[in-house]
């Protein structure tokens, strides 16, 4: 056997072995008393997610784990992971994604009211794309869908129940005053998916590069984007055609019920100020749009 044969042998062998050794796809989520994490992982267990961390903070009531029996599913308890000697509280989420990253091949960082989702091919899971559509990329930016709840009590499933959001058509008051709930007409927030060897640390709404020059696209349209890392984690002018067209999005329950806001002002370090207006975060998402898509997908993966 030839010189060249006997080396690319060698080289093919070794990156079978590497790649063997790890998994796809991993999720990392942060919950502090989220009464809906069952249906939180039982929904991104479906899209095809080989395992899921949840970095617990401290919650209140720990029997909102008492379900969860699926073996894929990985529960750290930690105590003040948002506080305030660390207001993003990503030193323990980059504690973890050190230890983990060279064991998946993507990793999703996300909160636990926040659902990634496929539109343009409704029927791939989030793991299809990753292996069609964004096969040769390297960053994902997904911009939210902010959804709108009027409920007063806790709902049994929120995918189920919560079935309106806000038109990205339109401009929108903030009654609450508050940046954190600003007309995202303009401007909107997004998450992201990323191949963890490109990527040496996460932020809330942006992965941090390494030297490798990450190829990054936009979730909504495919398509590569020049970006810079002060603007990663922002889309422009989101509107309805992007909603209803986008390969991915990410569905943000962020108001639920009237008491899941009154259980954040009491118990969580972003919403236990006296300024947080419980009445007035309320009425900052209107119910303008029914969108049944999370509810189809729980309905036709029966989870």
């Amino acid at each position: 056997m030839s010189y060249r044969v006997l080396k690319e042998t060698w080289v093919n062998k070794n990156i079978e072995n590497y790649y063997k050794h790890k998994k796809f796809l991993g999720l990392i989520t942060r919950c502090k008393d989220e009464f809906f994490i069952k249906e939180f992982t039982d929904y991104y267990l479906s899209q095809g997610v080989d395992t899921i961390y949840i970095l617990d903070d401290n919650s209140n009531d720990k029997s909102i784990y008492d379900n969860i029996t699926d073996n894929r599913v990985i529960i750290k308890f930690k105590h003040n992971i948002v506080g305030p000697n660390d207001i993003t509280g990503m030193a323990v989420v980059n504690n973890l994604y050190s230890r983990i990253k060279d064991d998946y091949e993507w990793i999703i960082f996300v909160d636990a009211d926040e659902f990634i989702t496929t539109k343009k091919n409704f029927d791939k899971t989030i793991r299809d794309e990753l292996k069609t559509t964004f096969k040769d990329v390297d960053y994902i930016r997904i911009p939210w869908v902010l959804m709108s709840s009027t409920l007063n009590k806790n709902p049994k499933s929120i995918l189920d129940s919560i079935v309106h959001r806000i038109n990205q058509n339109k401009k929108h008051d903030n009654p609450s005053g508050l940046e954190k709930f600003d007309c995202s007409y303009n401007i909107i927030l997004c998450k992201y998916i990323i191949r963890t060897r490109k990527f040496n640390y996460l932020k809330t709404h942006r992965g941090m590069r390494s030297v490798n020059n990450p190829i990054y696209v936009c979730g909504v349209t495919g398509k590569k984007i020049n970006i810079y890392e002060d603007t990663q984690g922002k889309f422009s002018n989101l509107r309805e055609k992007h909603i209803k067209n986008g390969y991915l999005l990410c569905y943000h329950y962020r108001i639920i019920s009237r008491e899941n806001t009154l259980n954040k002002h009491n118990n969580n370090y972003w919403y236990n100020g006296d300024e947080y207006d419980v009445d007035k975060i309320m009425k900052v998402y209107l119910p303008e749009v029914k969108d049944e898509t999370l509810k189809i997908k729980k309905n036709k993966l029966n989870f």
